[in-house]
């Protein structure tokens, strides 16, 4: 009969299990998290996660808090009077004050609340806007740093593979050492341009990570490349801006800002009720008490304080919003026209790239390789074609880099929020 394993055992392996998990479990929660990501996702997630903009959603807030006492009646005065004299001689009086506008200042207090609450909501808007701004540039900026990252480490995969036919060559008394140590070199420099393109995406993905409101540490799966469109979206005269519909609302402001000071020239007016007791001395007959009930008026007179300054002052106030908003639509045509320039012209460059330089340049390296291999030229010169290579595939990335940033402002001058070019 096989005998039990022994009991003491159990606790021991336990143990041994439980060490295990508690020391890979924290690894496992290291792990950053993977994302997928384009354009457009980028910049939901931004909206959403913010951390600036979700302190900026609470504008509405204080906007929404400020109006909800805003055009009511100020609250009612209660009023009381003693006064005392000899042998039980005195009066009493106790009333209450309601004060009420003679002009239509409330009404005008309401229109400026809710105004107040519209700007509020577009001043997020405006946020929103910005933002979507920097993160679809962010966006393209990682997008770049990756494909630069893979082009670069390409590179030095076909020059380390290079560097093994020469010295296979060497070894077989082709070559020179000189022309391996110079192979070596340059295979060597080739990664070191990777590592530190390596270190440049990882600085791009940390910077858009920190305006999607996630850790620095998030690995995200791009699902969008800087490939070039087939043409260039067609130009459109005026956007959706919120910056614009902001200073239109506050003209709008203004306009009722300057009825509200006129309106207040005149101050409040006072009606009330009071109810007075008395007891005075009436000879030959002694103390006689007396009750009375009364109504109360209160008039101000605007003979000191009219209020026209305060008119003068909203008045010119009002010119300068509209002398804004006149200036804000000029400026705002402008940029429309100059970024969709710049975006065809950089359109036109990053085509120029793609359909002549690059092919070109590869087709280059091509031939210096054969050539070399049949001896007809010299080892310096593949070196150099690929080096010139290089720095096209590199500059290719650069002139489409700078289209999608273009295209990116010029969407931003419009206050779109689309991507996909």
């Amino acid at each position: 009969m096989r005998p039990f394993p022994s009991t003491s055992r159990l606790p021991c392996a336990a143990a041994i299990f439980c060490l295990i998990l508690a020391t890979t479990l924290p690894v496992l929660r290291a792990e950053p998290s993977k994302i997928p990501l384009t354009a457009d996702s980028a910049v939901a997630l931004a909206i959403k996660g913010n951390k600036e903009l979700a302190a900026a959603r609470f504008l509405l807030q204080e906007a929404e808090g400020r109006g909800r006492g805003s055009g009511r009646l100020p609250n009612p005065e209660l009023e009381a009077e003693v006064a005392a004299g000899q042998d039980y001689e005195g009066r009493v009086t106790a009333g209450i004050m309601q004060r009420f506008p003679l002009t239509g200042r409330l009404r005008l207090e309401r229109k400026l609340s809710d105004l107040d609450v519209q700007m509020a909501g577009l001043e997020v808007r405006e946020k929103e806007w910005q933002l979507t701004l920097t993160v679809r540039k962010a966006f393209y900026e990682l997008a770049a740093a990756r494909e630069a990252l893979g082009i670069s480490s390409r590179q030095a995969e076909s020059a380390q593979a290079f560097t093994k036919t020469v010295a296979g060559a060497v070894d077989a008394g082709f070559r020179s050492k000189l022309d391996l140590q110079e192979a070596e070199l340059s295979t060597a420099n080739l990664q070191a341009k990777a590592e530190s393109l390596r270190g440049l995406e990882m600085e791009t993905t940390a910077h858009l990570s920190e305006w999607l409101g996630l850790p620095a540490d998030t690995d995200f799966i791009l699902h969008q490349l800087p490939i070039l469109p087939k043409s260039v979206p067609a130009s459109t005269p005026a956007g959706n801006r919120a910056d614009l519909e902001l200073a239109e609302l506050a003209m709008r402001s203004g306009e009722a800002d300057v009825l509200l000071s006129k309106a207040t020239s005149w101050d409040d007016v006072g009606a009330g009720v009071f109810v007075e007791g008395e007891r005075f001395r009436d000879d030959p007959t002694g103390i006689e008490p007396e009750a009375l009930v009364g109504l109360k008026l209160s008039i101000p007179l605007p003979l000191w304080q009219s209020g026209s300054g305060k008119v003068a002052e909203k008045e010119a106030a009002r010119h300068r919003m509209s002398a804004r908003l006149e200036s804000l639509r000029f400026a705002v045509q402008n940029q429309i026209l100059l970024t969709h320039r710049v975006m065809f012209l950089r359109f036109r460059s990053a085509t120029e790239f793609g359909a002549k330089v690059l092919p070109a340049a590869n087709e280059h390296v091509r031939e210096c390789e054969g050539a070399h291999t049949r001896g007809e030229v010299d080892l310096q010169a593949v070196f150099r074609a690929r080096d010139r290579l290089a720095e096209i595939e590199l500059s290719d990335l650069e002139a489409r880099k700078a289209y999608f940033v273009a295209y990116s402002e010029w969407l931003g001058a419009l206050g779109e929020n689309k991507t996909n070019p």
